[in-house]
């Protein structure tokens, strides 16, 4: 489950899904460790933020978009609690930054890449944006689904978006 209320650079007008199948860029930009649970800490590295002319990304896995809401009611981001890592101050602050208020709800299936890929960082990839252009082709590199089928679809069910 990814929550998304759109980068900076996309304004007020807010996010918008343009691809149904993304690579998970990690980034480290705006402290996000501070914003998450507890839980989540273990998943951050002790790197510094991706920039122009820094060490290569490693891109691991890629994100296949099965279901989107956009969550308007606090309630219906509340019910979500235990599908994501954000804590409630971080989400409310999401939630009313957007106009109008609310939160996109972005269900995807993450697959593993067999054999990682290195990735020089250029201007292109800095700053707030939900959406980067990489030079990648899914279906050129061998991967498979995270999670089973069996348990996805439960994951899936248990939303009810």
């Amino acid at each position: 489950l990814i929550l998304r209320k759109g980068g900076i650079a996309e304004g007020r007008g807010g996010f918008q899904i343009e691809a149904a199948r993304f690579w998970l860029f990690p980034t480290r930009f705006h402290a996000q460790r501070e914003k998450t649970k507890p839980a989540a800490h273990r998943w951050f590295e002790p790197e510094s933020a991706a920039a122009p002319g820094s060490a290569p990304v490693t891109l691991r896995y890629f994100a296949e978009v099965v279901q989107t809401a956009f969550l308007d009611s606090w309630d219906a981001v509340l019910r979500l609690d235990t599908h994501h890592f954000w804590t409630e101050e971080t989400l409310r602050e999401r939630f009313d930054w957007a106009r109008p208020a609310g939160l996109h709800a972005l269900v995807v299936r993450v697959h593993t890449l067999a054999a990682p890929l290195s990735l020089p960082i250029d201007a292109s990839m800095a700053g707030c944006k939900s959406w980067i252009d990489l030079p990648y082709s899914f279906d050129a590199h061998t991967s498979s689904p995270v999670l089973s089928d069996a348990i996805f679809s439960r994951r899936v069910a248990a939303l009810s978006l």
